[in-house]
């Protein structure tokens, strides 16, 4: 895989397919720039696809020993990544992907066409929408998860899994499943760790003048949709979809349906007319 360098202690490695408009594909934890193959197959033919990895993912360069729970780094490799295209991409994020990319637009360091956030996991934004009830439960299940994993305990990314694909799900899983989420707990756990770090403010997200559109799945958690709708009306321009009989693995389960959610907004964005808000 080509990759991107950072600096001389840290790289990012991705994938690169089609010709066209920019978009850029940010995974979720754990994950790897291969969980978009379906997806940028599709939107090959009428794009240039790329797909990277986060640090500590892939081929990319694992988080430095010690280093505090934040999405910086993940922040840095996909600005390297949007900074390296022809043209400002559409950056599509999923999960804390979706949480990455959204950092990366606040920041508004480089011009984006637009963003597609696939099920952000937008803990924090609770809140701040003064959702406190919703918080405090969350943060329940995320301490237990936490307390667990410190202890490497590799069924506790059952509790995960069971949160955001709803309950008894990591049961369900095939073993050889369960085995391949166990052994990335230790990677899960600083992503996790770094959605909490994240902070939200209302004026911070009016300022947001990148066109966003927030997707979930319609067989997905109530929290999901809660957290979409609130993020969508936080922002000047944003929109929320659903999308139908998909949970939260939607880029490898719904593949067809998040790349033509993906082209239609690409599409629409790259288009000069205006066009009124949905």
């Amino acid at each position: 895989m080509p990759t991107i360098e950072l600096d001389a202690r840290r790289r990012v490695s991705y994938e690169q397919s089609g010709q066209g408009p920019p978009i850029v594909l940010v995974h979720g934890s754990p994950g790897t720039a291969a969980t978009w193959s379906g997806v940028a197959r599709r939107l090959g033919d009428r794009f240039r696809v790329t797909a990277l990895d986060l640090p500590g993912h892939g081929g990319s360069t694992p988080r430095p020993e010690g280093e505090p729970p934040t999405t910086e780094g993940g922040v840095a490799a996909v600005e390297a990544v949007v900074a390296a295209q022809p043209a400002p991409a559409v950056l599509v994020g999923h999960s804390y992907g979706g949480v990455v990319s959204l950092a990366v637009a606040l920041r508004g360091r480089l011009p984006l066409r637009g963003l597609v956030l696939l099920e952000p996991v937008l803990v924090k934004l609770l809140p701040v929408a003064g959702l406190h009830a919703a918080f405090a439960d969350a943060e329940g299940v995320f301490a237990r998860y936490f307390e667990r994993a410190a202890r490497g305990e590799p069924e506790a990314t059952g509790i995960m899994v069971d949160f955001w694909f709803g309950p008894g799900a990591f049961a369900r899983m095939p073993p050889p499943v369960q085995s391949a989420l166990g052994a990335n707990l230790a990677r899960n756990s600083l992503d996790v760790r770094s959605v909490f770090a994240e902070a939200y403010e209302p004026e911070q997200l009016a300022r947001l003048a990148v066109p966003l559109v927030v997707a979930y799945g319609s067989r997905s958690p109530a929290v999901t949709r809660r957290m979409a709708l609130l993020l969508a009306g936080m922002v000047p321009r944003g929109t929320v979809h659903e999308i139908a009989d998909a949970g939260h693995g939607m880029p490898t389960t719904h593949a067809e349906a998040v790349a033509a959610l993906i082209a239609a907004w690409a599409e629409r964005w790259s288009d000069p007319a205006p066009r009124a808000r949905d």
